[in-house]
């Protein structure tokens, strides 16, 4: 009996060490980057070829005004790191409106490899408790726009999270998954998205700064987040 209780414990120790070994490793991000206080990080994914990117970094903006910057899907080229075009989609199967937002966007990539684009839906929600906003962005599978010259990427997954740091000052975390998808070497992918995250979020330092979005007072985002 206990041979039996200590192999029991033996094994739940072992259990346990290997869940915290998985955990530790689901959170195994490296720095690989930082410019002017935004910090950028990757992390290899068993769900792409390619490392999955995050970047952290103090925006002097309100969280009003950041989210009304993201939420105007027509400005996206001006700031996020190799986007080329974007557009709202607002059709009967894809309905925009509220904390669901449809878009189309492409990104250009150096020459010769072609062009990737992608359609997406996002899931705007708020922590009421914190005032922490929280944008959720998944490419969708379907045949608008699609074009033989432009690769559609089978993997887009997308978290900007806008927390409050004082007065006027918010936190943003950028978080991209992705596959591109095509003959194109992981490596390379990596080396070109390197800085993705970086220059985003600078980026959005440089869009609150508009005339267009800073006096923006109210938050738009109502639903509330579900707590896991």
């Amino acid at each position: 009996m206990v041979k039996i209780l200590k192999l029991s414990t033996f094994t739940i120790f072992i259990i346990y060490i290997l869940i915290g070994a998985a955990w530790a490793a689901d959170d195994n991000w490296k720095k690989i980057g930082e410019s002017d206080g935004i910090e950028g990080y990757a992390r290899p994914t068993i769900r792409s070829s390619v490392d999955e990117i995050k970047a952290v970094g103090i925006v002097d903006a309100p969280i009003a005004v950041l989210e009304a910057v993201i939420r105007d899907i027509s400005v996206m080229p001006e700031y996020i790191f190799l986007c080329k075009e974007a557009a709202l989609i607002n059709t009967p199967d894809m309905k925009s409106g509220g904390d669901v937002v449809y878009f189309y966007s492409l990104t250009d990539l150096p020459f010769p490899v072609s062009d990737r684009d992608a359609v997406a839906k996002s899931l705007w929600s708020i922590d009421k408790s914190t005032g922490t906003v929280y944008c959720h962005t998944e490419g969708i599978k379907t045949s608008y726009k699609l074009s033989k010259d432009i690769v559609r990427t089978p993997l887009s997954i997308i978290d900007c999270t806008l927390i409050p740091r004082g007065t006027d000052k918010t936190e943003v975390i950028y978080q991209v998954l992705g596959d591109p998808c095509g003959a194109l070497p992981s490596f390379i992918v990596n080396m070109l998205t390197n800085d993705y995250g970086i220059k985003t979020v600078a980026g959005l330092r440089q869009m609150v700064k508009k005339d267009k979005f800073r006096n923006a007072k109210k938050i738009i985002t109502t639903t509330a987040k579900v707590k896991r």
